[in-house]
């Protein structure tokens, strides 16, 4: 980020540019460079630019969002998690089939996995698939294997998975209200909503994310993002505490009766965690969490200006080590970690816990089936956006991230791209795991 904070008119247009970016794909960056150009690094050029740039630029997909996305660190203040375990390196089960497998592309009609990944205009950086310990599929066409990118929006099941763990240790009761737990909320209309709200994103509080909320400069989605990155309020010239934004919430329903997809409800799971254990998220993430796993690298997640990690989706790290998170949700977990993290109770949860299918089509849902072009998807659960009849789960992420875990078959998927305006990057996902290669 630039070191002085944007003010006025400006830094708002900004704003409404990172938070519209979670559900517009009109933001397309032209003439962009090939990505090939910067696997061995950037020019210092784009390092000036991005460092100069408008907040917006970050997230359109085009240059300054590759320098951004894999140098996160230059710009925010980041914790950074080492690995402290030895590495609990992954097999090497080479399945050629996987790369066959054909899904139906935004802009290209049907094509292989292969031949999207080998595509200039798919901007597909890696594409990894991990089947029982094994990797199977691993292809980085355009980044180092080592490198780190944001996880984007992948990294909200981060914040869920904590919050089950205090759930399951009876610290926190999922069906009673929030400000049981965050005690100086108490007296909002944070009062009516509880965790299970939150964890399902069905708050009915003013926090949605729509090209609506985007135009208005009082919107708490849109002043959570700019209190992230201290921007000044455009009317009060103010720079607001996330904290503060996040309590002065209003109601705009009632909880339970739409998916409406928020990164500001994430960030009030960082804060619920962070009051129960009295530290900070980044300590207790990798205490609970991180320092079970063998990774190869650390986890860097990036903290907004008064320490709170936007765990939403600021958070980086290589390939490998975002698959190794999502195989703490498969029968393979012993095989990158030390302990089992994903406890059956949490899983199950995930799995069966929910919501009805008129609640998640009522909101989000819609567009999360548009993306993956499936239309089986029985509902979404505990920052999940998709969950199949058959125990399956997807996280997308902005610029074509993706993580899919299907437990049954041991299986994971994850991606990191930088499309803005093409999000066939999840279109492959689910008939891989359906192709019938993994049932045996």
């Amino acid at each position: 980020m630039p070191t002085k904070a944007l003010s006025g008119k400006k830094a708002y247009q900004c704003g409404l540019l990172l938070a519209g970016a979670l559900f517009t794909t009109a933001t397309v960056a032209q003439d962009r460079t090939p990505l090939e150009e910067f696997v061995n690094g950037f020019p210092m050029e784009l390092e000036k630019k991005t460092r100069e740039t408008s907040y917006g630029e970050l997230f359109r997909g085009g240059d300054i969002s590759a320098y951004f996305s894999s140098r996160v660190a230059e710009f925010m203040n980041t914790a950074v998690l080492p690995s402290r375990q030895p590495v609990m390196p992954l097999g090497q089960r080479p399945m050629p089939e996987v790369g066959k497998v054909e899904a139906e592309t935004v802009n290209h009609g049907k094509m292989s996995l292969d031949r999207f990944m080998a595509h200039a205009d798919s901007y597909m950086q890696g594409y990894l698939v991990i089947h029982k310990g094994d990797i199977v599929y691993e292809k980085y066409p355009r980044m180092r294997a080592e490198d780190a990118h944001l996880w984007m929006s992948c990294a909200k099941p981060t914040a869920s998975l904590v919050i089950d763990q205090l759930i399951s240790e009876g610290r926190i009761d999922e069906d009673l209200p929030i400000t049981k737990y965050i005690t100086d909320w108490k007296g909002t209309d944070w009062d009516r909503v509880s965790t299970r709200d939150v964890l399902d994103m069905v708050s009915g509080m003013d926090l949605n994310d729509t090209a609506e909320s985007r135009f208005d400069p009082d919107n708490i989605a849109t002043r959570v993002y700019q209190a992230e990155f201290a921007f000044p309020h455009p009317k009060t010239g103010e720079v607001e505490l996330l904290t503060d934004v996040l309590k002065s919430t209003k109601a705009s329903g009632k909880p339970g009766e739409a998916f409406e997809y928020s990164s500001a409800l994430t960030q009030v799971l960082v804060v619920l965690a962070e009051a129960v254990e009295g530290e900070r998220w980044h300590q207790l993430f990798d205490r609970r969490v991180w320092s079970k796993i063998g990774a190869e690298g650390p986890l860097q997640l990036h903290l907004t200006p008064d320490g709170i990690a936007a765990a939403h989706g600021l958070v980086s790290s290589n390939l490998r080590d975002m698959a190794r998170f999502g195989m703490l949700y498969t029968p393979s977990w012993n095989k990158i970690a030390v302990e089992q993290v994903v406890s059956d109770e949490i899983l199950k949860r995930t799995q069966e816990g929910i919501r009805a299918r008129e609640v998640f089509m009522n909101g989000a849902g819609t567009r999360f089936t548009q993306y993956l072009n499936t239309d089986d998807a029985v509902g979404h659960s505990r920052q999940w956006d998709l969950v199949w009849g058959d125990g399956d789960f997807w996280k997308g992420g902005l610029m074509g991230q993706g993580l899919y875990v299907s437990p049954a078959r041991d299986l994971v998927i994850v991606y990191f791209s930088l499309n803005n305006d093409d999000y066939s990057s999840h279109r492959f996902v689910r008939p891989i795991a359906t192709s019938g290669l993994f049932d045996k």
